[in-house]
Order: structure tokens, then C-alpha cells, then sequence
């Protein structure tokens, strides 16, 4: 039954043939006594004078990396300025290519012997070396294996990432416990009708609600979301709900796809496009902070939610260094920005044009930097 299952993990009939060639390249490399592959993309945005953020992103089984390039980041790139990493997965016996994400069943986990996280380490630090690239700004995310692979590293090797994001799979089941030693910020996708990987139960791993408990847990996150549900446009069949759980150190996002199987989905097909909504979340995230840093910037919004005015108050912050305040809507565009050195600051959000909706208020202080989201009625 493994067999016969995991390979529907596959997605190589999601994709149209769209590839824009002239901006990828294929890289091999030897890694830990096996020939690795990886695919790349220099989005025509990059100046090497500057800093590009970068994402990796991680196929499903079965899966290869031409086919995975095709989820639809490349035209952002050229715009937003990131550099792709598409690595390729190794085969395994029994599954296909397969990451070593500890996701399985009936005690079989495919390709337990390879060393993937060191593999990611080392195309990073080969991209590193040879490109710009702000080390701020590191993004990872997958799709069904690709998703526990993705939370694997969350969970073991989260320091060179600012956000995670995860399509369709949860934390395997070969885990040895989810250990992240800090806040991660982390957005989740999954339909409840997926028949692969379940939401309530799952084969390979963890459910949905399970995963979301987690990490509300370890980033101390408010337990009572603000929840959206998107405009039901597309003839899909399908409807979306948005819980943002904030609050705490780090955001978890969590889009809930009523009726979806176990598929990626896109506009105007869909009503999301997990592409784009990964991106504004990315775009939303610098490095996470520890702990201790995050309580060095103890600042509070209020009243929140609000209809129009609100008051950010600074007292604890030090007050020998100036506080740069910005204000972002929740697809990550800046709308207003300015530097104090006040206990407190008071915005009227209707002189600045501020609708009703969901919108981040980030402070930073010297290095430090941390986000609170705030509700307009």
C-alpha cells in the first residue's frame, strides 16, 4: 500500500509547459558521495551591486525539479528580485525521488541515509559565494513531501531561514520530536478533502490541527486567530479560510481549502494563488529572533482592533536609540513610514487613507525588528 500511495504525491500534471529558459540553469555537484543536481534561476531583477533575497523550494515525490520550477515564482522574481533554487530529490527503491523528510508508513521512510539538509547547506553556500544575496532574506518552501522536508528543517536546521512555508504536508512521522529552539514563522496550506495527505488524519504524518497546535505553541501565539475568508470568485468548487495567529514571537498563517484534494493551486483557476500568497509572506519576514531579542522590543498597539485611531506605545523600548515605525498591508506594500524618539506615538489610520481590513505595524530599533498585526473595522 506504501508503493502504491506515496507517488501520488507527484505533481507533474499541474503544470504547463511555460518555462522560461533563458534564466535557468542546471548545476551538478558531488555531495557526500553522490551526484546532486539543482536548477536556477537569476531573476532579471539582480543587480550584483545589491542584495537578492533567495527561495528554495522543494518538489513532492516523485517529483523532478524541471517540472517543479513551473509552480509560478520566476515572473515574481523578475519583479520582487529573488533568486530560485530548485533542487532535485534522489530516487529511492521503493518511491520514486524522494527527500529525506521522514514522512512514511508501515515503518518505511525513503532515503533515510541521504543527508538532504547538508545538500540544501551547501547549494546555499555555493549560491552565496557566487551571487548577492541577502542572507536576511533566505526563504524555504514545498509542496506534499516537499512540505515535511520543509517543516523537517523548521524544526532541525531553521537558522539560515527568515520563513517557512508548507504545501500539503505536515511533520513526519519519523520525526524524533520538533525541537526549533526559537520562533519560526510559518504559513500552511492544505485542502480538507486531500486524499494523499489528510488534514484530520494522516498517513505520513501529523494532522493539520496537530501541526497548527504546535506551532501557535512554540511561537506563543494568541490561540484565537483572526480569521479572513477570501472572496469565493473562481467556479472551483472551492472555499478559503485565512487564521492568522499572532501575537507572540514569530506568526503562524494557516489557509485552510475547503473541498481541495491534493493539488496546488492558482489564479484564475482558483480563488488563491499559493505562489503569490507564499511570496507576501516571505516579503513580510526578516531572520527570526531569538527570544531575548524579541522581548527587547516589548512595544504595544492600541486600541486594536480599531476603527480609526491608534496609539503605539514605546515606553520599554531604550530610549537613547530612535524607533523607525512602518505600516504594511497585509499583501506587503509600505504605507507609511517614519522614525521617533517618543514613548508614544498617535496615528490617525483614516488621514492615511487606511481602509478596513487586516495591516502590520514592524518597529525596529538598531538590529532588532519585530511585527504586530492590527484589525481596522
Amino acid at each position: 500500500m506504501f508503493k502504491r500511495v506515496l507517488p501520488l504525491l507527484l505533481v507533474s500534471s499541474l503544470f504547463m509547459a511555460t518555462d522560461v529558459q533563458a534564466q535557468w540553469s542546471d548545476i551538478e555537484l558531488e555531495f557526500d558521495g553522490e551526484n546532486r543536481s539543482y536548477s536556477m534561476y537569476i531573476p532579471s531583477s539582480y543587480d550584483a551591486d545589491g542584495a537578492s533575497a533567495l527561495v528554495l523550494t522543494l518538489h513532492g515525490l516523485g517529483d523532478t525539479k524541471e517540472n517543479f520550477r513551473q509552480i509560478g515564482f520566476a515572473p515574481i522574481a523578475d519583479t520582487a528580485n529573488f533568486i530560485i533554487l530548485v533542487p532535485q530529490a534522489l530516487h529511492d527503491g521503493m518511491t520514486g525521488t524522494a527527500w529525506n523528510s521522514r514522512a512514511g508508513a508501515f515503518g518505511i521512510y525513503p532515503n533515510t541515509d541521504i543527508d538532504d539538509i547538508g545538500f540544501f547547506n551547501a547549494i546555499l553556500d555555493s549560491t552565496i559565494a557566487n551571487y548577492s544575496v541577502n542572507l536576511d532574506r533566505i526563504y524555504v518552501c514545498g509542496y506534499s513531501m516537499g512540505g515535511f522536508m520543509t517543516e523537517r528543517l523548521a524544526c532541525e536546521d531553521n537558522s539560515r531561514f527568515a520563513a517557512f512555508a508548507s504545501v500539503a504536508g505536515t511533520m513526519g512521522n519519523g520525526l524524533n520530536g520538533c525541537n526549533p529552539g526559537k520562533a519560526v514563522p510559518l504559513a500552511h496550506f492544505h485542502g480538507t478533502a486531500d486524499g494523499t495527505v489528510g488534514y484530520d488524519q494522516n498517513l505520513f504524518g501529523i494532522s493539520v490541527d496537530s501541526l497548527t497546535n504546535f506551532w501557535i505553541t512554540n511561537n506563543s501565539c494568541d490561540p484565537t486567530p483572526v480569521h479572513t475568508a477570501l472572496p469565493d470568485v473562481a467556479n472551483d468548487g472551492y472555499t478559503v479560510d485565512h487564521y492568522l495567529y499572532s501575537g507572540g514571537n514569530a506568526d503562524y498563517e494557516l489557509f485552510k481549502v475547503n473541498n481541495a484534494d491534493h493539488v496546488w493551486l492558482r489564479k484564475p483557476t482558483n480563488d488563491i494563488a499559493y505562489t503569490e500568497e507564499i511570496w507576501k509572506f516571505f516579503n513580510r519576514h526578516t531572520e527570526a529572533l531569538d527570544i531575548a531579542d524579541l522581548n527587547m522590543l516589548d512595544f504595544a498597539v492600541y486600541p486594536n482592533p480599531t476603527e480609526d485611531k491608534i496609539v503605539i506605545s514605546l515606553e520599554k523600548l531604550k530610549k537613547e536609540e530612535p524607533v523607525a515605525i512602518s505600516l504594511y498591508s497585509i499583501d506587503g506594500k509600505e504605507l507609511y513610514n517614519t522614525k521617533v524618539q517618543a514613548e508614544n506615538i498617535s496615528l490617525s489610520l483614516k488621514e492615511l487613507g487606511i481602509k478596513t481590513g487586516m495591516y502590520f505595524v514592524q518597529i525596529s530599533q538598531g538590529t532588532l525588528q519585530k511585527t504586530t498585526k492590527i484589525v481596522v473595522k
